[in-house]
C-alpha cells in the first residue's frame, strides 16, 4: 500500500461525492457529475440484485436485527434518523479504513459488490481523483453496483468481458494466481462470524457476488458493526437461496426436510410478487437455528439442527434445482493461490466493522 495514497483515503474531507451514496441501490435517479441527490419513487417492480427496494429494510425483515444497539430506543422520527446517522457514519468509517489499507494505484481490476454499505467504498475511492483511477477498470456484481461505479465516473467492465480481456489460462500450465485476475474485491455481508464466514444474499446478489469473489484475489468485507457475530444465523435467521423458478416449489420442500422452519419464497412490493434476480430465478429464505463454526465441525448433528456452514453449504447445494446458497465459507483468495484452481476462494480475507462511537474493529 501507497503511504500516501493511505493517508489521502484516511484523511480525505468527507466531501460527499454522494449525497447519498445508497441512493443508487434505491434506484432513485442521480443527475450530474456531482450525483445531486433527486429522489422518485421506486418502480414497485425492480431486479432484486439492483438495489434493496423492492426488500423490507434488514431490521423489519428480520425482526431479531434491532437497531437500539447504537441508539437510544425511541418512537419518535428525529430518533430513528439519529439512529440511521450514525449506522451510516459507521458505515462510512470501516470503508474509509479498508480503503486505506487496501486500494493500490498499481491495481487494474477492482471487484464492487452488491451491498449498499459499498457505497463508501467507491465513495473513497473516486475521492482519489482519475490520476489514481483512470487505468482501472471496475467489475459490479450487479445491475445496482453498474449505476454507482458509472455515476462515480469510474469504468465499468462486466464479468464475460473482463474474462474475454484477460484471455484463457490453461488450469494444467498456468499458475492458480493467474485464474485470480481481480486484485481486490470490496462488498459488505449480511453476518459475519469469528472465522470470517458470511451469510450473504439479503440483496439477491450471492450468485454474483461469488463469482467475482472467485475470480479475486483478495476479498475484503466492510460492514457496520451489528453484521458481527460469534457464530453466523445469530441475528440474521435465514440463508438465501437462489434457485430456478420452475424448481422452487420442490426445493423448498427439500428445505423443509433438511430441517428449515418455514422457509418462504422471497417477495417484493405492495402486492408481494415473487423477487425476481438479475439471473431470472427466484430466492428462498430458509430459516436454520444457529450454525456451528468450521472448527466445531465434532458437534455436527444435523439432525437435531447442528451444522457448520461448510456443511449447511454443502447439503443445500446438492438439491436439484438450487443455482446458489448464500453461505460464504471454506477458503479465501490467498488459500486459492497456494491450493490449486479447483477450490473455491470465496470468504474475506480481512473484515472492517464500523462502529457508533467512530471506531473501527477489524477481523483477520
Amino acid at each position: 500500500m501507497n503511504p500516501s495514497l493511505s493517508r489521502a483515503v484516511a484523511s480525505a474531507p468527507t466531501r460527499l461525492l454522494f449525497a447519498n451514496p445508497r441512493a443508487v441501490f434505491r434506484s432513485y435517479p442521480v443527475s450530474g457529475t456531482s450525483l445531486i441527490r433527486t429522489y422518485a419513487r421506486p418502480q414497485a417492480r425492480s431486479r432484486s440484485c439492483s438495489s434493496y427496494n423492492n426488500q423490507a429494510p434488514p431490521h423489519q425483515r428480520n425482526p431479531r436485527i434491532s437497531l437500539t444497539s447504537f441508539a437510544t430506543k425511541n418512537n419518535s422520527s428525529s430518533s430513528m434518523a439519529s439512529t440511521t446517522n450514525l449506522i451510516e457514519s459507521a458505515k462510512r468509517a470501516a470503508c474509509r479504513q479498508a480503503v486505506a489499507d487496501h486500494f493500490s494505484p498499481t491495481f487494474t481490476y477492482v471487484g464492487i459488490g452488491s451491498g449498499s454499505t459499498v457505497a463508501y467504498v467507491v465513495e473513497a475511492i473516486a475521492e482519489l481523483g482519475g490520476s489514481v483511477t483512470s487505468k482501472m477498470k471496475f467489475v459490479p456484481t450487479g445491475s445496482g453496483s453498474t449505476a454507482l461505479i458509472k455515476n462515480a465516473g469510474l469504468a465499468v467492465l462486466q464479468v464475460p468481458d473482463l474474462l474475454t480481456e484477460v484471455g484463457y489460462q490453461n488450469p494444467e500450465t498456468t499458475a492458480a494466481a493467474e485464474h485470480q485476475p481481480i486484485d481486490i474485491y470490496f462488498d459488505g455481508a449480511d453476518e459475519v462470524d469469528a472465522e470470517l464466514n458470511c451469510i450473504k444474499g439479503g440483496g439477491a446478489c450471492h450468485f454474483q457476488e461469488k463469482l467475482v469473489s472467485r475470480l479475486s484475489k483478495r476479498f475484503i468485507c466492510v460492514a457496520d458493526s451489528r453484521k458481527k457475530v460469534d457464530r453466523l444465523l445469530t441475528s440474521w435467521t435465514y440463508v438465501p437461496v437462489e434457485v430456478s423458478p420452475i424448481g422452487t416449489e420442490f426445493v423448498r420442500r427439500e428445505l423443509l426436510r433438511l430441517g428449515s422452519k418455514d422457509p418462504k419464497i422471497r417477495t417484493s412490493g405492495p402486492t408481494f410478487i415473487r423477487t425476481i434476480t438479475d439471473n431470472h430465478n427466484h430466492i428462498i429464505d430458509a430459516p436454520f437455528p444457529t450454525l456451528l463454526l468450521n472448527s466445531e465441525k465434532d458437534k455436527l448433528d444435523p439432525a437435531n439442527g447442528l451444522w457448520t456452514p461448510d456443511a449447511l453449504l454443502a447439503k443445500i447445494k446438492g438439491i436439484f434445482g438450487v443455482l446458489e446458497v448464500g453461505i460464504f465459507t471454506g477458503f479465501n483468495g490467498p488459500d486459492v493461490a497456494k491450493l490449486g484452481t479447483e477450490v473455491e476462494g470465496v470468504k474475506p480475507v480481512k473484515a472492517y466493522f464500523g462502529r457508533a462511537d467512530g471506531q473501527v474493529e477489524t477481523l483477520g
